[in-house]
């Protein structure tokens, strides 16, 4: 790829990773080789007074349709370089328990691979899905989520205690449910739909790193959304809507 010049102290705009390798995928970029993940994709980036590289992380790409599948493609690595995976899941048809499975299975990686592991779930594939269950991927580890378009809710603590920094809430997403995503505290980036009806209690509740929601409806309609107790950390964040910005410029 072709190196960029800007001035110091300029923000820009990383471009999209133009690099391919065979049977891994893409996962972000870091400051050091052999490095974890410091930006995404068309991340911005201020840039300083020295040139900087920026350097490809690859993560394992694991194709299933079931747990078992899952934790026979996973293995741990070493705290210098650990292992890093994209688990894509291609059942279209997949249910609560299914999806409870994966989630127990991705954590029982997690202990024994002495957490030198960093895993990405991809449920894109997952056409029919409506629902992400109640607890569901509670503590799994996850630092990397893709949803599927078909989902509408998201049950009580699915996402708890995980490690996001960046979330993509699909477009036809009505609710979700107390406790979601409590204790994602790596979270800084949240992307919430305009169809969006109600947050429930304490949903992003110690997520003390979220800086910035991308609101795809007005400001008229974001105050509409039934936000419940001890959402603090995102309704203090900055709110970007279509038609200006909310706690912030």
């Amino acid at each position: 790829m072709k190196g960029r010049t800007a001035e110091s102290g300029t923000e820009i705009t990383l471009a999209a990773n133009a690099f391919t390798r065979e049977g891994w995928t893409f996962s972000g970029w870091a400051t050091s080789s052999g490095g974890s993940i410091a930006y995404d994709d068309n991340s911005g980036y201020t840039i300083g007074t020295a040139d900087v590289t920026l350097y490809a992380v690859w993560g394992k790409l694991v194709t299933a349709d079931n747990a078992a599948t899952v934790i026979g493609g996973l293995e741990g690595g070493t705290r210098e370089n650990p292992n890093v995976y994209m688990i894509k899941i291609t059942d279209k048809t997949l249910t609560a328990e299914q999806l409870k499975k994966i989630g127990t299975t991705i954590e029982t990686v997690a202990n024994k691979s002495n957490y030198y592991a960093f895993f990405s779930l991809d449920l894109s594939s997952a056409t029919e899905l409506k629902e992400i269950p109640d607890k569901a991927f509670l503590q799994s580890y996850l630092s990397g989520l893709i949803l599927p378009d078909s989902l509408e809710a998201i049950g009580i603590s699915a996402f708890q205690n995980n490690g996001f920094e960046e979330i993509v809430i699909p477009d036809n997403v009505k609710s979700i449910e107390k406790g979601s995503f409590w204790g994602c505290s790596s979270l800084k980036t949240i992307t919430l739909p305009a169809s969006l009806a109600s947050i429930g209690a304490s949903a992003f509740k110690n997520c003390d790193r979220l800086e910035t929601v991308n609101y795809k409806g007005t400001q008229a309609q974001w105050v509409q959304i039934k936000i419940d107790d001890y959402n603090d950390k995102l309704t203090g964040a900055k709110i970007i809507c279509t038609d200006g910005i909310i706690n912030g410029e």
